[in-house]
């Protein structure tokens, strides 16, 4: 569909019968993403607002903040390509405005996974080394650590697109491309993946030894199922997007399946925040702009003194 038939060279422009004959087969994983992906859009985008206007920031919040916007750009285009593609309006007109979809499509996906990472690790090292944390970690570390995975990012999504979409569409050597998903595959399976499940893993051993009623246990919370999460749903499509390249015909039908899985990481973050934040006892009574502090509410950072006396902990975003 959309994203995943923009790749490979049969589907510049128009689609042939087989491309037809798919649509017919696959109608509700397409009702699905419809359905779920513009929910997943509102709730990212009423979360950006909380965070960008209506809350004091952290150091753990900078991290949410650009992973909704992640989230929000992989949102938007997977749900503009699939009502394209099940519908066949031709909302998306010419091979390249779908690439330039497929393309953000993917950009939002490697920087949501570059960004777990560091959010899992960052966590991680406050619990390693709680001293260094409160006292040298640097005060504009996350939104300096953002802006490096946005151009990491950025770089890994040029190759993919200049080495294995684009060569795909002119029948180039595929040497190239394979040399990139092999890069790619590394530096998410071998690199980032086995980061996030070690520090995750560190984070689920100090909730079983904190009190549910520690602020902090919130915060580890909160991190460990957007992770899980992520891996359940995430991980199978940035696997099957590679193979997807090589091995077309036979994984199709699984990336579609795939893309709704993505879909589905990306809508649940905000519900994630929102059940971790709110009380028991108080659920669906509290105001949003307190459930969210109390979901992320960094008990470990430093504080200093403000104007008022009030004590806080602020931290740009980039």
């Amino acid at each position: 569909m959309d994203g995943a038939d923009a790749t490979p060279a049969n589907s510049s422009g128009g689609q042939n019968a087989s491309d037809w004959g798919l649509r017919g087969a696959i109608p509700v994983v397409h009702w699905a993403i419809m359905a779920i992906s513009p929910l997943g859009f509102v709730e990212n985008g009423i979360l950006l607002w909380f965070l960008c206007f209506r809350m004091r920031r952290n150091p753990f919040t900078v991290y949410i903040t650009h992973l909704s916007v992640a989230d929000i750009s992989l949102l938007f285009c997977i749900f503009i390509l699939s009502v394209d593609y099940a519908f066949q309006m031709e909302l998306t007109s010419g091979y390249y405005t779908i690439v330039t979809l497929s393309v953000t499509f993917l950009f939002g996906y490697n920087t949501g996974l570059y960004l777990l990472t560091a959010i899992s690790v960052e966590r991680c090292l406050s619990v390693l080394h709680p001293i260094w944390y409160r006292c040298h970690r640097p005060k504009h570390q996350s939104a300096c650590v953002c802006a490096l995975l946005w151009a990491l990012s950025c770089l890994v999504t040029t190759m993919e697109y200049a080495k294995c979409i684009e060569r795909q569409e002119h029948s180039s050597p595929r040497g190239g491309c394979r040399a990139v998903i092999v890069f790619i595959g590394v530096l998410s399976f071998l690199v980032f993946t086995p980061l996030m499940l070690v520090s995750s893993t560190v984070l689920v051993v100090k909730i079983r030894k904190s009190t549910w009623a520690s602020p902090s246990s919130k915060l580890y919370l909160v991190i460990t199922l957007t992770i899980v999460i992520f891996l359940i749903c995430a991980m199978p499509m940035r696997l099957l997007y590679l193979l997807y390249y090589e091995y077309w015909a036979t994984f199709r039908n699984l990336h579609h399946v795939s893309l709704l899985f993505s879909t589905i990481n990306s809508s649940a973050n905000p519900f994630i925040y929102f059940f971790v934040g709110s009380s028991k006892k108080k659920r669906f009574q509290e105001s949003l702009k307190v459930v969210l502090t109390r979901a992320f509410k960094d008990e470990s950072q430093p504080r200093r003194q403000d104007a008022g006396g009030n004590a806080t902990t602020v931290e740009t975003v980039v």
